[in-house]
């Protein structure tokens, strides 16, 4: 039988699932937008191979290891608007802004009732409603959830008690999802910069 405590959990877990996915909106925003970058830059990096080659610029222009570089770029910026293409970042960071939107909505309404005395039809309808939201969204994968709801947690203070040292393990454990999910775009963008320069000026890289 559901009671006051009852309608104080249901709205922490509205609480907590608005604010995930505010969080997983705008990575997923994010991840749009670093993924076109990308593409672009990849792109820019084969017009100007292609530029040095035909004016001969460059200390390394002449090796064949150029044009392994040339096929890896576009293989790359072939990867990347697959990615795009198949994770639709954008239009899943929408759907998850527009659920989180409409929880903190229901929160609205559930705010006064659950401190008031205890109505088990007002608490019937909004545990049917917040039900109804999340089906009509897709969930997170695992480790994304993770991340965004770690951040959550860390903003509900008066939710979620934690010590300086569960607070700063916490905060760690995002840095390391949030790395784990964005590292590709620093890691390509080095690699691409340092064969560029290798082409251009020559530095032996081996």
């Amino acid at each position: 039988m559901a009671d006051s405590g009852s309608f104080k959990n249901l709205y922490k877990k509205m609480d907590a699932t608005s604010k995930t996915r505010f969080h997983a909106s705008r990575r997923l925003r994010l991840h749009a937008k670093l993924s076109t970058y990308s593409v672009v830059v990849l792109s820019l990096a084969l017009i100007l191979i292609s530029l040095m080659q035909a004016y001969d610029l460059g200390v390394n222009i002449a090796k064949k290891e150029v044009v392994l570089l040339q096929v890896f770029a576009s293989v790359a910026v072939l990867v990347y608007s697959l990615l795009i293409e198949k994770n639709d970042f954008s239009n899943r960071s929408e759907k998850m802004y527009s659920c989180a939107s409409q929880l903190g909505e229901l929160k609205q309404k559930a705010h006064p009732l659950k401190d008031g005395e205890f109505e088990q039809g007002a608490y019937d309808g909004c545990w049917k409603e917040y039900h109804d939201l999340l089906k009509l969204y897709e969930t997170h994968s695992n480790n994304d959830f993770r991340g965004d709801y770690l951040r959550s947690r860390l903003e509900m203070k008066e939710d979620y008690a934690m010590t300086r040292t569960e607070r700063g393990v916490t905060i760690f454990k995002v840095w390391v999802a949030y790395s784990i999910s964005f590292i590709s775009y620093p890691l390509m963008l080095v690699l691409l910069a340092a064969a560029v320069y290798w082409v251009w000026f020559g530095i032996h890289l081996d």
